[in-house]
């Protein structure tokens, strides 16, 4: 595979050049081959994607901010170029890249755009060029062209607020003419937003309703209004609420007309934006984007931790920054279902034993019965659930992943499904069985089934190796959700045991330390598609089946 990385040294903290080195190791970790190409002008980076054949690529990166990401994706679309593209967010705001919730750590960047889930996004264009999250028109719309960018650097998004209260002693209306099918108007206004995305210029809740994949523009269009309620809009708009304003009008189109005689600020993903008449409209599934998951459906409102925010606290307690790591922990702790989940997680802490076995015998000889019958029908079983537990919850705001456990099975009718678990207060934590019913300690409870090819003599190894720690004992590795740390073989918790099952059969098909895989692992960095999607269970209605018969 042949990856092309554009970046911009100056985007941002100009910190992304200093990476360089950690991203062209994890490529090449991977056989994967990188060409790195630094910006100096778009009219260079325009000669040079002329000189090659850019569909000769597997994937196209680029880092850099909104403008450096618009620059890029406008050249790539000119070249009609049907190359993936993956994104570092390492500008200001990041706009675009907020929308998918994407890390701010290059670690974690890399290995998402290492992977081969993809969103087909919508891109907005303005007079046959392209903008990825807005076009703007009004008389402060091109703040972010005016400031500073050496104050954008030091202060951020902060930046941008700083520069639009100074704009704002010059705030006049302009008369436009809007024609779409869903309007019709000639009006005086503040200014207009063409929304792709959710938000613009670090306010995260401009569009809350629109969608980079739903084949519309959300447009907002701020009225004249009294001096006296300009500033109480604007807070509106920080605020998400500005559409219930009588000032504000909202429309969804696909297409539409604006006109405007006047002297106008215009701005596309905070570069020099378009003239007058403008013909706007949506260029529906025109790029195709390096996501999470496959077809993302937009950012998340509740704030996630992930492993590395857990890393960069524990460095800062060690440093002795008590003060700054409170505020985090503090937030966290106020959310009344995380807060309950750390009370019900610590009473059960007593239970475990992450240093000696506490766990042996727990599986009967009927499930190896039942296991022995299945070695022939070609398959093992992987098995992904959300389960609601304490701390299937509390892993997910780390992971920031829906499924927060991993088991795996014999038999396609999942009567042999086994895991490293707490026991369900019957069983001490460590190797158990699992029922499915066992499953559903919320609502919307439900696991995701895969398989994988597997003959008489790969199954039998992974049964041995459960027969065998089923005899020597086990116990469930509970510290390992926060270090990267197993004190003796058997001592697991249940990715990690999956992990080790299928590595004893050699049907290990990703490389990872067994202590750092995660449960979304399995399917994530399953890259040559060895496993086959088998089915998802909601455990509610399985319930009420089986009540049924």
């Amino acid at each position: 595979m042949k990856i092309l990385l554009i970046y911009n040294p100056g985007s941002g903290n100009g910190k992304f050049k200093s990476n360089l080195d950690k991203i062209v190791q994890a490529v090449q970790n991977k056989g994967f081959y990188l060409v790195p190409y630094r910006i100096n002008s778009g009219e260079v980076l325009e000669k040079m994607l002329l000189a090659i054949d850019i569909n000769s690529f597997n994937r196209i990166w680029i880092a850099g901010g909104d403008g450096t990401i618009h620059q890029v994706v406008n050249l790539l679309m000119r070249l009609e170029c049907e190359v993936p593209v993956g994104i570092y967010p390492v500008g200001t705001a990041n706009d675009f890249a907020g929308y998918f919730n994407f890390p701010d750590t290059i670690d974690e960047m890399t290995e998402i755009l290492l992977r081969d889930n993809y969103t087909y996004c919508d891109l907005g264009a303005a007079n046959g060029h392209y903008f990825l999250n807005v076009a703007s028109l009004g008389s402060i719309i091109d703040v972010s062209q005016k400031t500073d960018k050496n104050l954008k650097n030091n202060f951020g998004v902060l930046a941008y607020y700083l520069k639009g209260a100074e704009e704002l002693s010059g705030l006049k209306p302009v008369r436009v003419s809007i024609r779409c099918q869903e309007a019709d108007r000639d009006d005086e206004i503040y200014f207009i937003l063409i929304m792709n995305g959710k938000s613009a210029g670090g306010f995260k809740k401009i569009a809350p309703l629109a969608s980079l994949t739903d084949g519309l523009l959300d447009v907002y269009i701020f009225r004249k209004c009294p001096v006296i309620e300009l500033i109480p809009l604007i807070i509106q708009a920080a605020n998400g609420e500005h559409a219930e304003s009588p000032y504000v009008d909202y429309i969804q189109t696909a297409e539409m007309l604006i006109d405007c005689n006047e002297s106008v600020g215009t701005d596309m993903d905070g570069e020099k934006g378009f003239s007058f008449p403008v013909k706007v409209s949506v260029a529906s599934a025109k790029l195709k984007l390096i996501t999470r998951n496959n077809q993302e459906e937009g950012c998340q409102e509740k704030q996630n931790f992930s492993f590395h925010d857990v890393k960069k606290a524990v460095e800062m307690i060690s440093n002795g920054i008590f003060n700054e790591f409170t505020g985090p922990v503090n937030k966290m702790l106020t959310d009344r279902s995380t807060f309950r989940d750390l009370v019900s997680l610590a009473a059960d802490m007593s239970r475990h034993n992450a240093l000696n076995y506490i766990n042996n015998n727990s599986l009967n000889e009927r499930y190896f019965e039942i296991a022995e019958k299945s070695l022939d029908n070609g398959y093992l079983y992987i098995i992904l659930s959300s389960t609601g537990s304490a701390a299937g919850e509390l892993i997910q705001k780390v992971t920031k992943k829906e499924y927060a456990h991993a088991s795996i099975a014999f038999d396609e009718e999942l009567e042999t499904i086994v895991s490293y678990n707490g026991g369900e207060n019957i069983y001490a934590p460590g190797l158990n069985q699992e029922m499915i019913e066992f499953f559903g300690q919320k609502d919307d409870a439900n696991i995701m089934i895969y398989k994988i090819k597997a003959d008489r003599g790969k199954k039998q190894k992974v049964l041995d190796e459960i027969r065998k720690i089923n005899q020597d004992g086990s116990s469930y590795n509970i510290l390992g959700l926060f270090v990267p740390y197993s004190h003796r073989e058997n001592i697991m918790f249940c990715s990690q045991f999956v992990y080790c099952m299928l590595k004893a059969a050699g049907l290990d098909y990703f490389e990872k330390k067994p202590e750092e895989v995660k449960p979304t692992d399995f399917v994530e960095l399953d890259y040559k598609r060895d496993l086959e999607y088998h089915g998802q269970i909601f455990t509610k209605e399985y319930k009420v089946s089986k009540g049924g018969r």
